[in-house]
C-alpha cells in the first residue's frame, strides 16, 4: 500500500527520510506547490493530490501544515487511513496564538516585502519551532518564496473547517512548541518530543505508524 507524506510549511519531505514503514507499505512524497494568486485552499489541495494513485488503497500522512492539507483532501478522496503528525484537528485544537493571529488579521496587514528574506523563515523555524541550529535545518527548509509563505500562513490562521475526517489518527509530541500538547486530544503521544519529532524521534514515530497501519 502506498503511504503519501506531506511535510510542514516551508519544509521539504526530507524530514521523513528516517521514518521507516512496515513491510508492504511504500513511502511516497508529495512536495509543496507554488500557490496561484487568489487560490483557495480547496483548489490547492486538489492540485497537490494529482499524483495520488486512487485506483488502489492508500494512506495519507500530513505533518504540521501538511496535516491540514491531508484532512482537506478527505473531502474528495477516500484514503484507507489519514494520519496527522504534530498538527491540529478541526474544532477547538487551534492554538491560542493562532486564534489571536486570525483575529487581528496578521497576514492581511503584513506587506509581501515582510516575507522576502529567507532569513525570516529560517530564523523563525530554527529558533522557535524546531529548537535547532540554522545549519542543521537548511537541508529541510526549501520553500521560502514570500508569496508561498504569506499564503500558507493565511491558510493556517484561517482554517475553520467543520468536516470530520474519517479514519483519522493523530501523533503528537508532549513538548510541541507550535501546537501545545494540552490543546490536542485523542492522540498517540510521543513523550518528550517537540515539533520536530519526525526527525528527532523518528524511531518512536515509525513504531506508532506501524501500529496504526496494521489496525
Amino acid at each position: 500500500m502506498d503511504v503519501y507524506f506531506i511535510s510542514g510549511m516551508s519544509a521539504n519531505c526530507k524530514v521523513f527520510d528516517t521514518i521507516e514503514l512496515p513491510y508492504g507499505f511504500e513511502k511516497k512524497y508529495i512536495e509543496w506547490l507554488m500557490p496561484n494568486e487568489g487560490e483557495l485552499l480547496s483548489e490547492y489541495t486538489r492540485r497537490m493530490s494529482v499524483n495520488i494513485d486512487t485506483s488502489k488503497p492508500f494512506v495519507l500522512v500530513g505533518y504540521s501544515f501538511g496535516g491540514i492539507i491531508v484532512q482537506e483532501m478527505n473531502k474528495f478522496l477516500t484514503p484507507n487511513k489519514t494520519i496527522i503528525i504534530a498538527s491540529m484537528k478541526v474544532g477547538d485544537e487551534m492554538p491560542a496564538l493562532f486564534r489571536v493571529g486570525h483575529r487581528i488579521k496578521f497576514t492581511e496587514y503584513l506587506p509581501i516585502g515582510f516575507f522576502k528574506t529567507s532569513d525570516l523563515v529560517f530564523d523563525f523555524f530554527s529558533r522557535f519551532v524546531y529548537h535547532a541550529k540554522r545549519e542543521d535545518m537548511e537541508k529541510y527548509v526549501s520553500y521560502t518564496d514570500p508569496f508561498y509563505t504569506k499564503w500558507s500562513l493565511f491558510q493556517i490562521l484561517n482554517w475553520h473547517s467543520t468536516f470530520q475526517c474519517p479514519n483519522l489518527y493523530h501523533i503528537h509530541g508532549t513538548k510541541d512548541q507550535m501546537f501545545p500538547f494540552k490543546g490536542v486530544k485523542d492522540v498517540y503521544p510521543v513523550e518528550g518530543a517537540d515539533h520536530l519529532l519526525v526527525i528527532k524521534k523518528s524511531k518512536e514515530v515509525s513504531r506508532i505508524l506501524d501500529e496504526i497501519l496494521h489496525k
